[in-house]
């Protein structure tokens, strides 16, 4: 087996069978043919303003390209618009590329831009907080479009990477009646064919794209598979020729076979316990606090993930140029979250948790049964489907707590400003945390990463001091490709996009 790895910043018989249509490329190794791509669970929503998974992303790219793109580094690379430039630190001016469209053949221009942007700022939108600092979106020209800031805000451009900048047909848009989540129209690399709810997605290249110049292979279908034993079986038997979100405890059985590679990559996912810090039962941080110093996260690394992954001190991993105040540190000492559980009168303290239905999250979940067991704590696990998990937990708010993953942000600032602030789609509590309102306020006002930083100290003391949020591991990204795959191409997210990928 061959690994490659950039050591850098860091579902069954049935659906097998009705994926196993041949693909490869042709004999001089162009993109022809169908590429085949297994992931780990359906995309919440095709419309990228109202999805609620991290993971829709890598089913997003393909029909979606961002105003701003990135590069491995998850430094800002030109896409949609050519260039940008802060005319104040209170205007934003986007230069778009001239002659795209999108699918149904409308052009991409600044009026497109400006209701992309202003819908995201709509009602329905479930990245309001994203887009919350643009004040207006001025048309300059047929490709030139100023934002005008209602507070400085350094996030923004790589902001305009993620959901934000990921821009649909108005015309599409408005037939659908604002909702794009069956009907997605986007001006990506692929356009959509056919979704089918929880076992595919269907795309096929869309010939006018604007960058004629990029390998894109003639058809994706990318199938969910959420039982990880069936996505490395698939790609073992050559039914898959991609299979992303290989678990630890299947990397071996990808590493003994001569004929696949397995690419491992340091990221920003953090598996973590998401607490709702309006619930009475995780309502004290001090309560917080102790659930963090029972943890023993060298144990849970090495047990649940094999090693392959990161101890976090917060929640952007080491090494990246925004990395957590040295001052922010997550211990293990059981002596002091028995003291801290009762301080808070928290004795006996039980409540319930979400959790995925897969093996790697339910054998992490008894795990930190048993852990939180020995400071008297009780906790009752509930693994669902993703997006149910999801939906109960973020939408529905039905448990005071969910372990679950932080799949990261292009910028570190919407990291914490999609946790920890008020209106947070990922914070259920509705209560910013103590700090990071102040942290988030200075770094808006800085554009260089030096002078950013210490901004970002403060915001990672503060979350780690409250604890929201209780992260355990970074996992490292495992994908697994089949024979004959070249061009493949991750990135400290690891949310790979298919561009350039081949078949020979």
């Amino acid at each position: 087996m061959r690994i490659r790895s950039r050591i850098g910043v860091v579902v069954a018989a049935a659906v097998l069978g009705a994926v196993s249509a041949c693909g490869g490329g042709s004999d001089d190794g162009s993109a022809s043919g169908t590429l085949r791509v297994a992931t780990q669970a359906d995309i919440s929503s095709m419309d990228p303003i109202r999805g609620n998974s991290g993971s829709d992303h890598q089913m997003l790219y393909p029909l979606y390209d961002t105003l701003v793109s990135f590069d491995e580094d998850l430094k800002p690379q030109p896409g949609l618009a050519e260039s940008w430039e802060y005319e104040s630190p209170t205007e934003l001016v986007l230069k778009l590329r001239d002659g795209v469209t999108f699918h149904d053949g409308e052009p991409l221009d600044a009026e497109a831009v400006k209701y992309n942007l202003e819908r995201a700022a709509d009602e329905g939108s479930n990245i309001v907080a994203d887009v919350e600092s643009i004040k207006s979106v001025e048309v300059v020209d047929d490709l030139t479009v100023k934002l005008n800031l209602a507070q400085p805000n350094s996030a923004l451009v790589m902001t305009l990477a993620d959901r934000a900048g990921m821009m649909v047909s108005p015309k599409a848009a408005e037939a659908a009646g604002g909702d794009l989540t069956t009907k997605p129209v986007g001006a990506g690399a692929w356009k959509f064919v056919e979704w089918k709810r929880g076992a595919s997605m269907t795309y096929e290249k869309f010939d006018d794209y604007w960058d004629q110049d990029v390998e894109r292979m003639d058809k994706v279908v990318i199938s969910v598979m959420p039982e990880p034993k069936t996505r490395a079986t698939s790609l073992r038997s050559g039914q898959q020729d991609i299979a992303w979100d290989i678990v630890p405890s299947d990397a071996e059985s990808i590493e003994g076979d001569d004929s696949l590679t397995l690419h491992q990559q340091p990221r920003m996912w953090t598996w973590m316990i998401y607490t709702n810090r309006a619930s009475k039962e995780l309502g004290d941080p001090r309560v917080r606090r102790a659930l963090s110093l029972a943890m023993d996260r060298d144990l849970l690394l090495k047990s649940a993930y094999f090693g392959l992954g990161e101890k976090p001190r917060g929640f952007l991993p080491d090494g990246y140029w925004a990395e957590p105040s040295e001052k922010a540190q997550l211990d293990y000492d059981l002596d002091e979250a028995k003291r801290l559980i009762a301080d808070a009168g928290a004795e006996g303290l039980a409540f319930d948790m979400l959790l995925y239905a897969d093996a790697t999250s339910t054998r992490v979940g008894e795990i930190l049964k048993e852990q939180w067991s020995e400071i008297g704590v009780t906790v009752n696990l509930l693994p669902r489907e993703v997006n149910q998990a999801n939906g109960d937990y973020f939408n529905d708010k039905k448990t005071p707590a969910f372990f679950a993953a932080w799949t990261g942000r292009p910028d570190p600032a919407l990291t914490y400003r999609l946790m920890f602030t008020k209106q947070a789609y990922f914070n259920t509590s509705g209560q910013s945390t103590p700090g990071i309102d102040e942290a988030l306020a200075e770094d808006a006002a800085l554009t260089e990463p030096e002078e950013r930083k210490a901004a970002l100290d403060k915001a990672s003391e503060a979350v780690v001091d409250d604890m929201p949020i209780i992260p355990i591991v970074f996992q490292h990204s495992l994908t697994g490709l089949g024979e004959g795959v070249e061009g493949f191409e991750s990135n400290l997210l690891g949310k790979p996009k298919l561009l350039g990928v081949t078949l020979k």
